[in-house]
């Protein structure tokens, strides 16, 4: 059986409920089916494509211990997961695995995914998995074998200079502007990707060496994700008001509606008095 790596970049080093709820349930359904599971954390990094680098250290350096771990998995701390869908997702066969985690919004709309799609505009469909060229890096699994390949294909590192536990990172997750082909021109401006996208990007620039084509990422659909954040709730009590009550004056046949402005009800106000 695999043996699983959890990776939790943390700005605030604070985990939300639903996480570690989440990691609960996991634990104990992985320990039933006797799967190993470290987790691995960075915490306090502004940098969060850095801080992925250094965890993707940490999954290359199990792999010289005694336990080497087989799958990496990135999980952002506010976001609660399905433990069955954590288990099915680290089975599959595939190399890249993602699942969409629906933004920060009450119109309900996910991060980063662009489905692959032949002429006809049908997407590619295998195994239940759907096949992507990008998505965010919320919740994605990565087999060895796919870290394997992107470090001998992107083979450069830098020193993080952040006093961690890693002297040298590989620059696989590297947030910049992507320049369209022949380079910047005054009609044709770059586009910022964040370093997730740009990590879906290197991945889908390989070449397969058993099919000799493209890589490609692979979305698990059916699962239900929570994603937890502060909200700010707006109101203006005039407009409350305006739709939920009446003003009552001394025509005791036909209540007013709310007036529109402040002035207005304090007119009223001032009438009703006079005439009480």
């Amino acid at each position: 059986m695999p043996r699983v790596m959890l990776c939790t970049p943390q700005l605030f080093r604070q985990p939300l409920t639903e996480y570690l709820i989440s990691i609960q349930k996991t634990t104990q359904l992985l320990q039933i089916h006797n799967i190993g599971l470290d987790s691995c954390y960075v915490g306090g990094d502004c940098f969060v494509g850095k801080a992925r680098n250094g965890l993707i250290q940490s999954f290359i350096d199990s792999w010289k211990t005694e336990y080497p771990c087989d799958v990496l998995v990135f999980m952002d701390d506010d976001q609660g997961w399905e433990e069955h869908a954590f288990l099915r997702i680290i089975l599959d066969p595939h190399e890249f695995i993602g699942v969409p985690v629906p933004k920060k919004t009450d119109d309900q709309t996910f991060n980063n995914v662009m489905l692959d799609s032949d002429d006809k505009g049908d997407c590619y469909v295998e195994n239940g998995l759907l096949r992507s060229t990008q998505i965010g890096s919320g919740f994605i699994a990565l087999k060895r074998t796919m870290i394997e390949k992107m470090i001998k294909a992107y083979p450069e590192q830098y020193v993080p200079g952040d006093g961690g536990q890693h002297q040298l990172h590989y620059n696989l997750f590297e947030a910049g502007v992507v320049w369209p082909e022949g380079g910047w021109k005054p009609d044709s401006p770059g586009q910022f990707w964040g370093e997730d996208l740009n990590f879906c990007k290197k991945w889908c620039d390989l070449k397969n060496p058993e099919t000799g084509e493209n890589e490609r990422i692979w979305i698990d659909p059916n699962v239900t994700m929570e994603h937890v954040g502060r909200k700010a709730w707006k109101g203006n009590f005039m407009e409350f008001l305006q739709k939920h009550a009446k003003v009552v004056t001394n025509d005791p046949n036909q209540p007013a509606p709310i007036p529109e402005t402040l002035e207005a009800i304090e007119r009223i106000a001032d009438v009703d008095r006079l005439a009480a």
